[in-house]
């Protein structure tokens, strides 16, 4: 197809053969030169962009933040297929069979009563899929590489969810007493203070990772009025 003509409206063929133009020989040289790792990190910030306009709640542009995060995962798939790794049919082969593996209750016999035992399931299949035998090997298996509050916020859910009690109350003193002692391990002392922080945010029901990001912009806001001589 000649892109330079325009259509009325682009499909998903259309985006993933204009990507693979622009890997291809007299294609973008940037385009070309990049790889899996140089890209990688696009995936987080478009990942975040886009929670920033669902949270705007806009539909064209949560739409077009949606795009630049599917560009990431064919951008992917095409520096795949063109070192010979896969393309972008084993990605979607790889995502279909999951879903309909994970779904019993949908493409299987399974009887479900309600989305709690959905839950239960998905969670017994993917330990079953990662052939993890025990608790401690599926929190384990939380990547490393989510942000901290968002990681340590999974594992508590899978600790409890497994019986693990966890305690209410976030002493703060007994934790400043231990930072304050000359013989401290503040970085220890500070995680548990983290670590009790999301225990609470997740008790009252609020994703610390969002929190966090909320007051952090507010307080962008009242440092503006700080700087503007307003307080």
């Amino acid at each position: 197809m000649n892109f330079k003509d325009t259509k009325d409206k682009y499909s998903f063929d259309d985006l993933v053969e204009i990507v693979s133009l622009l890997r291809a020989p007299g294609g973008c040289p940037w385009d070309r030169e990049q790889t899996h790792q140089s890209i990688k990190k696009n995936l987080i910030e478009e990942g975040y962009e886009l929670i920033e306009a669902i949270d705007g709640g806009n539909p064209e542009k949560i739409a077009d933040e949606s795009g630049d995060l599917l560009l990431q995962v064919v951008f992917h798939a095409i520096i795949g297929k063109d070192s010979g790794e896969y393309e972008i049919n084993d990605v979607t082969d790889a995502i279909c069979r999951k879903l309909i593996h994970r779904h019993p209750h949908v493409f299987g016999e399974v009887e479900v009563a309600d989305s709690g035992e959905v839950l239960k399931n998905w969670d017994a299949i993917k330990r079953a899929d990662r052939e993890q035998s025990s608790i401690a090997e599926e929190l384990r298996g939380v990547s490393k590489y989510l942000p901290a509050l968002m990681r340590a916020e999974k594992i508590q859910k899978k600790a409890e969810k497994a019986g693990y009690k966890f305690e209410n109350e976030i002493n703060l003193s007994v934790i400043s007493d231990d930072v304050a002692e000359a013989d401290s391990a503040p970085e220890k002392d500070c995680g548990q203070l983290l670590f009790a922080a999301v225990n609470f945010c997740r008790r009252a029901g609020v994703d610390p990772e969002l929190a966090l990001a909320s007051y952090t912009e507010s307080f962008t806001d009242e440092f503006e009025k700080f700087e503007n001589g307003e307080n």
